[in-house]
C-alpha cells in the first residue's frame, strides 16, 4: 500500500510516499480502508521537530481517518467489519491507504454524512466541542472571542458556541474572505487580527468591559494581547502557536481581574473515551440534521500530501484540509 513517511526533519517536501507492507490488527484493533485523511496544523509542526509532542525518524505523519472497516481483532465488540468508522491514530500513519487503530477510538459514521465531512468532525471537531464544552464551560450568555475564525476549529467553534447559547461571538481573521466565512456560520462581530487596533476593537464591540472567554490558536503576540481582551473572570484558552513564537506572560497580570489562562490539547483525551463518545454523537447528530456545517475547504490526493501542507503554512487554506485516498 502507499504511506506518507517523513524521513527527515524540514519543510513539505520531506512528506515522501513509499511502497510499505499492510498493517496487521492486534488485539481490540481495527483495520481501515482509508477514503480521507485529515491534515492538521499539527501535523506541520511535527515535520518541523517543533511539536510539543516530539517524533523519533522516520514517522508517519496524521492522526485521523474515514473509510471502511476490512478486518477486527479479537476483543472488538463496538465495531464489525464493513462499518464506515472515524478514527483516532494517536501513533499516526493517517496519510496512507490502510490504517490500523484500537476500536475504542473509532465511531461509527451515520449514513447521512460523507468521509469527507467526518473527518471534518475529528480533530477540529472534537477540539472545538470539547474546548467549549469541557474547558471553557461555555454559559448561555456569555461573550466569546474565536480568533482564526475560519479555520477547521474556528468554523466549528462559531456554529457551536452560538448552539450552546454564547451572547455575542466575536470573530477574527486575517482578511475579509475569511471574516466572511465566519460572518455565514453566525458571527456577531467581524475584526481584522492583523490590524493594529483590534484590540481596541474587542473592547468596543462588548463597550468596554471585555469577552468572558477567548479561543486562540494564533499564540505570540496575538495570545498576549488577549488578555487585554478579558472582561473581568474571563478565561483565555491557548490551543496552539504556528509560527513557534516564544509566548512569556507575567503571571500576576491574571491577578486583578481574576483572569484564567489554560490550556487545551485534544490528545490527553484519548484517554477520556467516554468524554470523545459524547462529542462525537453531538457533533454527528448536529450534522445531520443540518444544524452544523462542516466547512471542507480544499482537498488533496495522497500522492499531493506535501502541497496540502506548503498551503495550510501558507494561510492558504480554510476550513478543513483532507486527502483522499
Amino acid at each position: 500500500m502507499k504511506q506518507i513517511i517523513v524521513n527527515e526533519f524540514g519543510g513539505p517536501e520531506k512528506l515522501i510516499s513509499q511502497d510499505v507492507p499492510m498493517p496487521s490488527v492486534g488485539e481490540g484493533q481495527i483495520l481501515i480502508k482509508v477514503e480521507a485523511s485529515g491534515v492538521n496544523f499539527s501535523d506541520a509542526m511535527q515535520r518541523r521537530n517543533q511539536y510539543v509532542f516530539p517524533v523519533s525518524l522516520p514517522y508517519l505523519p496524521g492522526w485521523e481517518v474515514a473509510g471502511t472497516v476490512t478486518e477486527i481483532g479479537k476483543g472488538v465488540e463496538n465495531i464489525s467489519v464493513g462499518d464506515r468508522v472515524l478514527a483516532m491514530l494517536p501513533n499516526g500513519g493517517g496519510y496512507a491507504q490502510y490504517a490500523v487503530t484500537a476500536s475504542y477510538l473509532a465511531a461509527v459514521i451515520p449514513p447521512t454524512i460523507s468521509s469527507q465531512e467526518s473527518v471534518a468532525l475529528q480533530v477540529q471537531g472534537l477540539t472545538a466541542y470539547l474546548m467549549l464544552k469541557d474547558g471553557a464551560k461555555l454559559q448561555p450568555g456569555q461573550t466569546i472571542l474565536i480568533h482564526a475564525a475560519a479555520g477547521g476549529v474556528g468554523t466549528l467553534q462559531v456554529q457551536i458556541a452560538k448552539q450552546m447559547g454564547a451572547g455575542k461571538i466575536i470573530a477574527t481573521a486575517s482578511n475579509a474572505e475569511k471574516l466572511a466565512i465566519a460572518k455565514s456560520l453566525g458571527a456577531d462581530e467581524l475584526i481584522n487580527y492583523t490590524e493594529s487596533d483590534w484590540v481596541q476593537k474587542v473592547k468596543d464591540a462588548t463597550g468596554g468591559k471585555g469577552v468572558d472567554i477567548i479561543v486562540d490558536s494564533v499564540g505570540g503576540e496575538t495570545l498576549r494581547n488577549s488578555l487585554n481582551c478579558l472582561a473581568p473572570f474571563g478565561r483565555l484558552i491557548s490551543f496552539g502557536n504556528p509560527t513557534g513564537e516564544s509566548t512569556s506572560i507575567e503571571a500576576f497580570n491574571l491577578v486583578n481581574n481574576n483572569l484564567s489562562l489554560l490550556g487545551f490539547g485534544l490528545a490527553s483525551y484519548f484517554e477520556k473515551p467516554d468524554l470523545m463518545q459524547e462529542a462525537y454523537q453531538y457533533l454527528f447528530s448536529q450534522t445531520a440534521s443540518g444544524k452544523l456545517k462542516v466547512h471542507i475547504g480544499q482537498t488533496f490526493p495522497l500522492a499531493e500530501a506535501s502541497e496540502a501542507h506548503r498551503q495550510m503554512e501558507n494561510r492558504k487554506t480554510t476550513g478543513k484540509t483532507v486527502l483522499i485516498s
